[in-house]
């Protein structure tokens, strides 16, 4: 054993791993350089980068070098079940068609107009309502239109559905997965009003069985038919849950969560934080950052999977 020790411990053992920790990088600087870039990917990037304001032309930017930027449809079921202060939608929302075929056909004609102006396999939101007012099956062809179209699909919603619902669109009739994964957005604070489980939440807190409830449907998903599934949660920071948003995202890392976005909104719901009055989006955002989030210990299986990034998987 000792003169084994030895052996490996030559001058010449040292120089032949040096040379072999050379040759392994120099491999994976040439499978870098070596890969394969689809035509239509180049010259969609270099469509968006010549787009860019030349200010934000800098080698740090990722726009148009690597990526073209995340997609979303607009218009095709702006219609809603919550009445929530601020709210996203346009002042016509639930005053136009919403039904099933006219979504997935206006999903279809984005869809084109994305692939031919951005490529292939590019992330896209399905979003500008509440997407579980679509029956299930109209939900499920329109995200099957998205990833025709060479697109990554996530439905924006409030989360307040059965897993009946979810089942459906992820399951066909006959018991086949429809999909192999399934991605999701839920948009769960404290602004929400008219969620069946509590129609007028007062605290970030109280809404916790309601991440857990969400989180549990998507867990039950995999667990009963193999579908994999990436679930983000989404929150608008306001003025008055400013405070709890670290423990939001505490409690959001330790059920599963794979990422957690916040959105900055200056109104207030109530009289309580005057001093905010008339704040910008950039200077609530500003201080959301300067609060430090608690580190978080892994609960359960998910949280290996937990990203500070905003990009869905694949």
């Amino acid at each position: 054993m000792r003169g084994t020790a030895i052996a490996n411990n030559t001058p010449q053992t040292f120089a032949l791993r040096a040379s072999l920790r050379r040759g392994a990088r120099w491999l994976r600087d040439l499978e870098r350089r070596t890969r394969p870039v689809d035509p239509e990917v180049l010259t969609a990037l270099a469509r968006r980068w010549e787009e860019l304001p030349p200010g934000v032309q800098t080698p740090a930017q990722m726009l148009g070098r690597k990526l073209t930027g995340c997609e979303g449809t607009h218009g095709v079921f702006p219609a809603c079940n919550f009445g929530c202060q601020p709210c996203y939608l346009s002042a016509n929302s639930n005053r136009v068609r919403v039904d099933g075929a006219h979504t997935v056909a206006e999903v279809k004609r984005q869809m084109a107009f994305f692939r031919e102006r951005r490529g292939p396999a590019q992330y896209a939101q399905l979003i500008g309502g509440e997407v579980s007012l679509l029956p299930a099956e109209a939900h499920a062809e329109a995200l099957e239109m998205m990833r025709r179209y060479g697109r990554m699909p996530m439905s924006f919603s409030h989360g307040d559905f059965d897993y009946e619902y979810l089942e459906e669109i992820a399951v066909r009739p006959d018991g086949s997965r429809r999909f192999d994964l399934v991605s999701f957005a839920i948009h769960i604070d404290s602004t929400m009003r008219g969620r069946r489980g509590i129609r007028h939440a007062g605290s970030e807190r109280e809404l916790h069985p309601e991440r857990r409830r969400v989180r549990e449907m998507f867990d039950r998903l995999t667990a009963e038919h193999g579908v994999r599934t990436h679930l983000a949660h989404n929150m608008t920071v306001t003025p008055d849950n400013l405070d709890e948003v670290a423990d939001v995202v505490r409690v959001c890392r330790e059920l599963g969560y794979s990422s957690c976005e916040e959105r900055s909104s200056a109104k207030r719901r109530s009289r309580r934080t005057a001093s905010w009055s008339g704040s910008s989006p950039r200077r609530l955002t500003a201080a959301l950052m300067s609060r430090k989030v608690p580190a978080a210990s892994p609960q359960r299986r998910h949280a290996s999977r937990w990203r500070d990034t905003r990009r869905a998987p694949s």
